[in-house]
């Protein structure tokens, strides 16, 4: 066996030295190389020995468990920061950061005395604004009784002298008629002065042709004159009845003139009384209406009230709040205080902070990669200080966070069931979280898969060639990872993966009689690259 092989080395050496370029070489090297496999393997063994050992593993169904080991901060799920509700001074803060408090236990108090002057200011302001504005609202309704009751007198008063005035107006109407009626008097005697005399004219004629009348001497023209006197002479009669009449209504018209006189001076009195009381009523109905509050007015009273009121009811709120000091709501640990003895509390800026001790948490951060398989209602445990706790998954951050090193990291919280006072909030705790298991699935060792730009892949071994396959991967655990598709039950994955494997190439798999010869194969390997490199510098 060592004479072929030392044959071959003759055979390579003995070849007729020249300048080879650099090419050459290495295909050359690359031939030297099988020859010198093939060689030793014709030496040690068959061909199917010297190929090259790749660790295998059989792709099997089966169940795979799958946990994420992690490590968090210990934080409390609730957490309140107290802000002051008044503006006062701070009279104690029992509270001390870091300590423990009792539901109801006083974590800080005020200083009231200068609240309580505020509220016995208000409460004064709001009785003095009260009885003012009482007081504004009771003359403002006696004006207006006042007022009604002088436009009542007004409306009497004015249809009275309206009354009276008509009186008036109609007797001095009177009065007047009788002075015209006195004027004609003259004119009226002498009217029937005259009517008489014409009377008398007219009786003559008619005696005389009645005398005629009697003798039968009267002539048809006469008779007819004799008509004519008869009807005028009772006209006359008429008239100057008529004018006696008038003259008889005159004297009487002017007997009642002084009546008239008398009676139109004393309504002219009664006229002056009346619109005298009008005057008075008018005045004082103006002065009523001066007193009268307008709506707006009212409406600013009750604005001032209210706003008396409401200003009492804060300062009596502050107070009342003061008094009460900041009372721990629950159970918890002090873990902030903002402000100390003797300062000033702006209402609104915060006091200190309360962090509940019976819910608490631990925060994890976590990358895109893992958030993928984490979801609410995750069982996990969590180990701090040798101690385990239960909890499960309860938040998931819906924002990532830079972290330092520049990764986007999303906030996941555990819940802790059963805290104790062993849980220090602030430090950090291991977590383990239960990502769920599957069963009867396709599983290989997480070292066959590998990942490029294409996508997850395994190398397989057939007939002793490697070949690429593309899979798609479910869950893993620290040890296997589920093949969802690409791979079948039975293949065998090769598991040590690195540079030297190439898809195509030819290998064995390693057994356990490999694994012992291992280190006289590397030998002989090592002994072959020697000549094989000699060889090559003999060539050059």
């Amino acid at each position: 066996m060592f004479k072929e092989k030392e044959k071959t080395t003759e055979i390579t050496i003995n070849k007729p030295k020249k300048k080879i370029k650099k090419w050459k070489i290495v295909v050359l090297v690359i031939v030297l190389l099988i020859v010198v496999r093939t060689v030793v393997g014709i030496v040690f063994g068959s061909g199917k020995d010297m190929l090259p050992a790749v660790d295998t593993a059989e792709a099997v169904k089966g169940e795979i468990t799958s946990t994420l080991d992690t490590s968090g901060t210990i934080a409390s799920e609730v957490t309140k920061v107290y802000a002051s509700p008044v503006n006062a001074q701070v009279l104690d803060v029992p509270a001390e950061a870091g300590g423990k408090v009792q539901k109801g236990e006083y974590l800080l108090t005020y200083d009231t005395t200068s609240l309580q002057k505020s509220y016995d200011i208000a409460e004064l302001q709001a009785k003095a604004e009260n009885a003012t504005s009482n007081d504004s609202l009771e003359k403002s309704k006696e004006s207006a009784a006042d007022m009604a009751s002088s436009a009542s007198d007004i409306a009497s008063l004015q249809g009275q002298i309206d009354a009276l005035n008509a009186e008036i107006n109609s007797l001095q109407s009177q009065a007047t008629n009788n002075e015209l009626a006195s004027n004609d008097n003259a004119a009226v005697n002498e009217k029937i002065t005259k009517l008489q005399t014409e009377l008398e004219g007219i009786k003559a004629q008619i005696a005389s042709l009645e005398a005629k009348k009697e003798k039968e001497e009267l002539s048809d023209k006469e008779e007819k004159n004799l008509k004519a006197l008869n009807k005028e002479q009772k006209e006359k009669e008429k008239e100057i009845k008529k004018q006696q009449k008038s003259l008889n209504d005159t004297k009487s018209i002017a007997n009642s003139q002084t009546t008239i006189q008398a009676q139109l001076t004393q309504k002219n009195s009664q006229l002056a009384d009346l619109q005298s009381k009008l005057a008075e009523a008018q005045s004082k109905n103006t002065a009523a209406e001066a007193g009268v509050l307008s709506d707006a007015a009212k409406a600013n009273i009750d604005y001032t009230k209210q706003a008396g009121k409401l200003t009492l009811e804060q300062t009596a709120d502050s107070l009342s709040k003061a008094k009460a000091g900041i009372v721990a709501d629950f159970d918890g640990i002090v873990t902030q205080v903002d402000i100390s003895a003797g300062s000033m509390a702006a209402e609104g800026s915060p006091l200190l902070t309360l962090a509940s001790a019976n819910d608490l948490c631990v925060e994890i951060p976590v990358s895109k990669y893992n958030l993928a398989n984490i979801e609410i209602g995750q069982k996990a445990t969590v180990t701090f200080q040798d101690k385990d706790y239960t909890g499960e998954v309860n938040y998931i951050s819906k924002v990532a966070q830079k972290a330092e090193s520049g990764a986007a990291l999303v906030t996941v919280k555990v819940h802790i069931d059963t805290p104790d006072d062993n849980l220090v909030l602030g430090l950090d705790a291991k977590v383990k979280i239960d990502l769920g298991s599957v069963e009867n699935v396709i599983k290989v060792p997480v070292s066959a898969v590998n990942s490029d730009t294409s996508g997850d892949f395994v190398y397989v071994v057939e007939d002793n060639i490697v070949v690429r396959k593309a899979v798609t991967t479910g869950m893993a655990s620290k040890e296997e990872m589920e093949i969802k598709s690409g791979l079948s039950e039975g293949e065998k994955v090769i598991t040590t993966i690195d540079a030297t494997i190439i898809e195509g190439m030819q290998v064995t798999e390693s057994t356990e009689q490999d694994t012992e010869t291992s280190a006289a194969g590397t030998t002989a390997d090592s002994t072959e690259e020697a000549i094989t490199n000699t060889t090559t510098e003999v060539a050059e």
